[in-house]
């Protein structure tokens, strides 16, 4: 009897008056219970992370949707062993060298001597640009003179050449001497060449997805040694880099086309 007042006098008050009303005290429990709520409250915390985690992925991908995707930037020394970015990069901006090339050859409405320098002209012994086989001289602005006395059995060749240069161009032969009359910058030629350089640019894109996709298959290569998690940054810089060029090649189209339609 003694032992249970004790045990009584040590209990809290189950309610007590105050001014706000009754109050419950804070629930005591028992030693044997704290394990199994611990563990619970462990269970509980995993739970909400993973709830959290979810929906804040959620909320992330409503957040960035219609927007920019954040640009990776890979470290191309940590990944050598994978594929040389480096070298992927030099073969991407040779595209487009090799665009401003076509683009400053192909692709002019004034004369010049240099206009036909770019010409290649197929012979027996190979082939060889136009300026080595004949004398180039601008007799006019309407006027360009082509003189084979070099190499006069290579005359037919040079003139199959000059026709075939996609320059709307119709050389007229005299002995060794190849005269092309230039057209007039009419503006049905102008439209003409602005479509020659877009065709230029889709046949440069064209190149630039090899070289994309040969860098990729390279890295898809790596997949017994590193991660999966990698191989997709990777080549998300690869793509990254691709989508780049084609930015580079669309710009200078839109200055070609500006330059070529006045």
């Amino acid at each position: 009897m003694a032992m249970a007042l004790r045990w009584l006098r040590q209990l809290p008050p189950l309610l007590h008056n105050s001014s706000s009303g009754l109050v419950r005290p804070p629930l005591r429990v028992p030693l044997r219970h704290t394990a199994l709520m611990l563990n619970g409250c462990r269970q509980c915390v995993v739970h909400q992370t993973m709830l959290t985690r979810h929906l804040a992925t959620k909320k992330a991908k409503a957040k960035g949707k219609g927007q920019t995707q954040a640009r990776v930037n890979i470290n191309a020394a940590l990944v050598e062993d994978i594929v040389s970015l480096g070298e992927v990069n030099g073969e991407m901006q040779a595209v487009v060298e090799a665009l401003q090339e076509e683009f400053g050859k192909n692709l002019t409405i004034r004369t010049s001597p240099g206009a036909l320098d770019h010409i290649t002209v197929t012979t027996k012994d190979g082939k060889f640009p136009l300026n080595q086989l004949g004398q180039i001289s601008l007799k006019s602005p309407q006027l360009i003179i082509v003189n084979m006395a070099s190499f006069p059995e290579n005359t037919a060749a040079a003139i199959k050449a000059i026709r075939e240069s996609g320059m709307n161009l119709n050389p007229e032969v005299d002995g060794i001497i190849i005269r092309v009359p230039v057209p007039k910058v009419t503006r049905e030629h102008r439209e003409s060449l602005a479509k020659h350089a877009r065709q230029l640019t889709n046949k440069a894109k064209d190149s630039l997805r090899k070289v994309r996709s040969n860098a990729v298959n390279q890295v898809k290569k790596a997949k017994s040694t590193v991660s999966e998690d990698t191989i997709k940054l990777v080549e998300k810089q690869i793509q990254q880099m691709a989508d780049d060029t084609a930015a580079e090649m669309d710009k200078l189209l839109a200055g070609k086309t500006k330059e070529l339609l006045g």
